[in-house]
């Protein structure tokens, strides 16, 4: 009975053209992986203060025409007045609302939070002592150094925000209104603080929730406010749900132009590299139709070498694209207080297609080659 053809035998008298196929595709894996590791590093931070902490913290400034009309005949202290009272109302009326902890007038501080691709800014609440305890309690932050804030001005920041800014303990911001006087541990993008008064910031509503309120403005509509969407300043999951999808789509375009630009070199290269290999072995496969073997046999050879390419790339660029990403992490993003994805199942699918694609692509030539071989006495005709 003939034996079935080996596919080491080639490889190990052939090791260096077969380490240039791994090396080839294992480096496909690690580059396509490693860029959107990369790129991660900007949706997943930003996911931190768009679609986690909006579930949880939601501001609210509403234009004074969602209370009523009739403020054109008003003085400007009238207004004022009018207004606080309406505030107030309002105020009384979301604590009654389903989901709602905690409502407060805040000032809001801004914040911006820098990634490798992109930048985002938003504010966090500041507001009395208790409230300062309340929302750290609420958003699952605690002390990691320092003390917390007690006195008017006096802000803690999470520790992503400290090393993203370049900030340090003790610190003044804002014209020297703010200082620096806890850095908080926490898994967002957590800030807070005594807010300042006498000072002409922004003091928007501010409603600390069990995360079922995910659109405030139908909440309010539904209460009986009315306003445009242009007019009110609402910061809640769906607004932040809306921004972050923006980031993705500006986030996804160039990690998708840079997979399909190393897909099409990788295809090329691979395809390259292989026709001159396939060239070089028209010989010895002449030889195995000659004693007996078949096409079929010989394809099967054929496979089980890819196979075995396949596979050591596989584990070679995982091995890599693991040292790559900690590297990556542990010098770049870390240090930023940026965070980042190592499991991506959706570019795990992606990886698996493009080696699909190059798999199948090779059949052609190989398909072409098996079609071309004949009996010794063809041994040395050209292949193409």
């Amino acid at each position: 009975m003939r034996q079935k053809l080996s596919a080491m035998n080639y490889i190990r008298n052939n090791k260096r053209r077969a380490a240039v196929l791994i090396v080839s595709l294992a480096l496909y894996l690690l580059i396509v992986y490693l860029t959107q590791f990369i790129l991660s590093a900007s949706t997943e931070s930003f996911k931190k203060i768009l679609s986690e902490d909006t579930k949880k913290m939601q501001m609210v400034q509403l234009p004074k025409s969602a209370y009523g009309s009739g403020w054109e005949s008003m003085s400007e202290e009238e207004v004022q007045a009018a207004y606080a009272e309406a505030e107030e109302l309002l105020m009384e009326r979301l604590r009654e609302q389903a989901g709602v902890k905690v409502v407060q007038k805040a000032q809001g501080m801004g914040v911006t939070i820098y990634a490798l691709i992109g930048q985002y800014s938003f504010s966090f609440p500041l507001g009395d002592e208790a409230f300062v305890k309340a929302y750290m309690e609420h958003m699952g932050a605690t002390l990691k150094e320092g003390e917390l804030p007690d006195a008017p001005g006096e802000i803690i920041l999470a520790d992503g925000i400290m090393k993203n800014a370049g900030l340090t303990l003790g610190q003044k911001l804002s014209d020297k209104d703010f200082q620096i006087v806890g850095i908080a541990e926490s898994d967002t993008y957590f800030g807070g603080g005594i807010m300042v008064s006498g000072k002409d910031y922004s003091q928007p509503i501010c409603v600390l929730s069990d995360g079922s309120i995910e659109d405030m403005a139908a909440l309010l509509r539904k209460m009986g406010y009315e306003f445009a969407d242009n007019e009110a300043r609402i910061y809640d999951y769906k607004a932040g749900k809306a921004d972050y999808e923006d980031v993705f789509a500006e986030v996804e375009t160039p990690a998708k132009l840079v997979f399909r630009g190393v897909m099409i070199v990788m295809a090329i290269m691979l395809f390259l590299v292989y026709t001159t290999m396939l060239r070089d072995r028209h010989g010895e496969w002449c030889l195995y139709c000659s004693i007996g073997y078949g096409r079929k046999a010989i394809y099967l050879s054929i496979l089980r070498e890819m196979l075995f390419y396949f596979t050591v790339a596989v584990v070679a660029g995982t091995a890599l694209t693991v040292i790559g990403m900690v590297t990556v992490d542990t010098l770049l993003i870390a240090p930023m207080g940026l965070a980042c994805k190592y499991l991506d199942f959706a570019v795990m699918g992606e990886i698996v297609c493009g080696y699909a694609v190059v798999f199948v692509l090779l059949q052609l030539p190989i398909r072409l080659a098996l079609h071309k071989i004949r009996t010794v006495d063809a041994m040395e005709e050209e292949l193409y």
